[in-house]
């Protein structure tokens, strides 16, 4: 995909301004070395790499077999900590509200905001950062292009089966069951139909749509002055994550951004009261 080395904000701001509302949709990485790949991924991959340094022969992780045990033992204790749940058949709400309570998952958390993708870039680390832009309905034009009439099919036996036989392809989706943490993130969630592959690999093979797939990288000057304009358009961690959680996450940017900017901000909450 194309790579850009962000300049300015004014920049970025005349590169996402034009950009279709829900059509392109947005991710944040604190590190701009990071990947497109899931916690699921990164678990396997981790768990591998403990097999083989305690054992001489491993066995081959089963990934689909692990998701799906991981799925049921979810399905049968989340009564005991939660009073609404998705319905019984809906595994992709269940696999988000898994995401969204820290299990690992194959899905992959967008947002339709640019700026809030940028906050989650931000938010943490000193390095460069990265921001991620795909047009995700012009990658399901080329599934369609590419499946045919059965593009709905496929995407349905996203975890169905053990061992697809379908080529490797992505989906981009808003849950039926969806939480409070989405909504104020303007969020959706990405799956894939293997867990063989990244996102970032599976992304590179759709090569109609590259053109629609961009990759900014933020070099760590720009970090302050970002933080400051996500503050001034009221993109603070106490609204993106709702309740207490949210408030005290937002601590973390008051070092950050000084006691005289923090203390600016409580004025103009006064003055609004």
């Amino acid at each position: 995909m194309e790579t850009i080395q962000l300049i300015s904000w004014a920049e970025f701001d005349k590169w996402v301004t034009p950009k279709h509302y829900r059509k392109w949709i947005y991710r944040g990485h604190s590190d701009a070395s990071w990947l497109l790949e899931s916690s699921l991924h990164r678990s396997f991959n981790h768990a591998s790499k403990i097999r083989e340094s305690g054992q001489s022969s491993p066995r081959p992780i089963n990934r689909n077999e692990h998701e799906k045990i991981m799925l049921e033992r979810f399905k049968s204790n989340a009564h005991l900590y939660l009073p609404h749940l998705p319905e019984p058949s809906d595994d992709l709400s269940w696999l988000a509200l898994m995401q969204h309570h820290g299990a690992p998952t194959r899905l992959l958390d967008f947002t339709f905001s640019p700026y809030v993708a940028l906050f989650f870039a931000l938010e943490s680390g000193s390095e460069d950062a990265s921001l991620y832009c795909i047009d995700h309905k012009e990658m399901k034009r080329d599934d369609t292009s590419y499946f045919g009439p059965d593009t709905d099919e496929v995407y349905s036996r996203f975890l169905k089966k053990d061992e697809h036989t379908d080529d490797f392809c992505m989906l981009a989706f808003e849950p039926r069951f969806t939480n409070q943490r989405l909504m104020a993130q303007q969020g959706l969630l990405v799956a894939t139909n293997t867990l063989s592959s990244t996102h970032e690999e599976i992304l590179e093979d759709y090569t109609n749509v590259r053109a629609s797939m961009t990759k900014f990288i933020i070099p760590k000057r720009l970090r302050y002055s970002g933080l400051r304009k996500l503050m001034q358009m009221n993109i603070t961690s106490s609204n993106l994550y709702p309740g207490l959680e949210g408030f005290c996450k937002g601590m973390t940017t008051q070092p950050v951004l000084g006691l005289e900017w923090q203390q600016r901000l409580g004025e103009i909450g006064k003055n609004k009261n």
